[in-house]
């Protein structure tokens, strides 16, 4: 794009000197060429540090644009990935319509299969002494929901539960959601370690799960549960 020159800056336009203004003096003549050489060489030189500012100028409005721009997909991509993680599932054979998020339309929520529960069983282990020494202060992450029958139920995931960590993921961690998000797509047929606590009758209960991103499932996403920020 063409930057426009400073209407301050007004370059000479004199003609250029003519052999016939100078009849029988070459070396005038050469001498007014060097002069008008040494003008115009002059002027470039102007015209590039003006050239050389607008430039800059223009990278400078390009780079707050551009810093703009990445700051507006920041703030969509957290709500995208939120939205990703939502995992409503398939129409039930035995009940009377879609099921979503685990809910059927009239309000009860399904119970888990026992396939499910006795995978749920296995899955569950109290965390070690060294988990327990290294537990994060602070949740990174909350599950809203778990589909039945998914990936996030078979590892024992409940609503309700608090995510401190998710695979080397947590509240410490740049990115939060979008963190967790690049490392479930990584992780295809992986388990990944998760350490959650969760309100019980008999009180607060840290547990470490071994949660497996599977596509295929019979839901949408490769988890099967809907997680918000902590």
């Amino acid at each position: 794009m063409a930057l426009p020159v400073p209407t301050e800056f007004n370059p000479t336009t004199l003609p250029l000197p003519h052999p016939d203004a100078y009849p029988g003096e070459p070396r005038e003549f050469a001498m007014a060429l060097m002069q008008r050489k040494d003008e115009i060489e002059k002027e470039i030189d102007t015209l590039k540090d003006i050239l050389a500012s607008y430039a800059i100028r223009h990278a400078r409005a390009a780079l707050a644009r551009l810093y703009n721009d990445r700051q507006a997909v920041v703030d969509l991509l957290a709500p995208a990935l939120e939205a990703a993680f939502d995992a409503p599932e398939a129409p039930s054979s035995s009940g009377s319509g879609p099921m979503v998020n685990g809910v059927k339309p009239n309000g009860h929520v399904t119970e888990p299969s026992a396939t499910a529960s006795a995978s749920t069983s296995t899955s569950r282990t109290v965390p070690t002494a060294s988990e327990q020494s290294a537990w994060p202060e602070r949740a990174v992450a909350r599950v809203n929901s778990v589909a039945p029958g998914s990936p996030a139920e078979d590892a024992g995931l409940q609503a309700g539960d608090m995510i401190y960590s998710f695979g080397e993921v947590s509240s410490t961690t740049s990115g939060g959601l979008q963190a967790v998000g690049a490392l479930v797509a990584h992780s295809e047929g992986v388990s990944i370690p998760i350490l959650v606590e969760r309100q019980s009758p008999a009180g607060i209960q840290r547990i470490s799960l071994g949660l497996t991103p599977r596509n295929g499932w019979g839901g949408r996403g490769s988890l099967g549960c809907h997680i918000l920020p902590a």
